[in-house]
C-alpha cells in the first residue's frame, strides 16, 4: 500500500498569498509594548516599527515572553418551549484585555505604570514614589509583535486603556506586571476593542 501524500497528511502551508503577501507558517513573536497619554481620536500607527520606536511612544523596556491580548465575547442563548431547545444567540458582553510582564523594573517603568512624579532626592541618582496615592491610569496602549521567522509584524493598538499593575516575584527576579482593561472607541464608525494592524 502506497504511503498518502497530500495537504491534509503533510500538512504543507496555505499557498494562497494574502494582502501582505505569503502568509506565515508559524507566528513565533516578538514584543515590545509602548505607552503615551490617550488619543482623543484614535491614530493606530501606519507604519511597521521594524523593531525601532515608533514616534511618540514611550517604550517599556523588556518583555518576559510574550504580551497576552485577550478578546472574549460572552453568549447568551434564547432557548423556547418545554425542551428549550436552542433558537438563537446573541453577545451580551465584549471584553478586551491586556497582559504582560515587564523586566526593567526601575524609574522610568514606575512613572509610567503609576502615572506619579517622583521626588527628586539627588539628581541623577535618588528618587522616591509614594505608591498607593496612584487611581486607574489610562494610557494610549501599543503592542508589537515582530514574526521573528520572516519579520512580519502585528500592531495590537488602543487609544484609551484602564492600566493597573502588581510586582511579581519570579525566582531571583523583581518584574512588573501590567494588566489592562481596553476601553471600546469609535473606529471606522464602529465599537471597536482594538485596531490590529499587519504590516508584511
Amino acid at each position: 500500500m502506497s504511503v498518502i501524500s497530500n495537504l491534509n497528511t503533510r500538512q504543507t502551508p496555505n499557498p494562497v498569498a494574502g494582502q501582505t503577501g505569503t502568509q506565515s507558517i508559524k507566528f513565533i513573536a516578538g514584543p515590545r509594548v509602548y505607552m503615551k497619554a490617550v488619543d482623543t481620536v484614535a491614530a493606530p500607527p501606519t507604519t511597521k516599527s521594524n523593531g525601532t520606536l515608533p514616534a511618540g511612544w514611550t517604550d517599556l523596556g523588556i518583555v518576559n515572553g510574550v504580551a497576552k491580548v485577550t478578546y472574549n465575547k460572552s453568549l447568551k442563548e434564547v432557548r423556547t418551549g418545554i425542551e428549550q431547545v436552542l433558537r438563537a444567540e446573541y453577545i451580551d458582553k465584549k471584553t478586551a484585555n491586556v497582559e504582560c510582564d515587564l523586566a526593567q523594573f526601575d524609574d522610568t517603568l514606575v512613572t509610567q505604570m503609576t502615572g506619579l512624579t517622583a521626588s527628586v532626592i539627588t539628581a541623577g541618582s535618588i528618587v522616591q514614589f509614594g505608591l498607593g496615592q496612584e487611581g486607574i491610569v489610562n494610557k494610549a496602549v501599543l503592542f508589537v509583535l515582530q514574526n521573528l521567522l520572516d519579520g512580519k509584524e502585528i500592531q495590537l493598538y488602543n487609544p484609551n486603556s484602564m492600566m493597573t499593575f502588581a510586582y511579581n516575584n519570579s525566582g531571583d527576579e523583581v518584574s512588573v506586571k501590567l494588566t489592562g482593561e481596553f476601553l471600546f472607541f469609535t473606529w471606522g464608525g464602529a465599537d471597536t476593542a482594538f485596531v490590529q494592524s499587519h504590516f508584511a
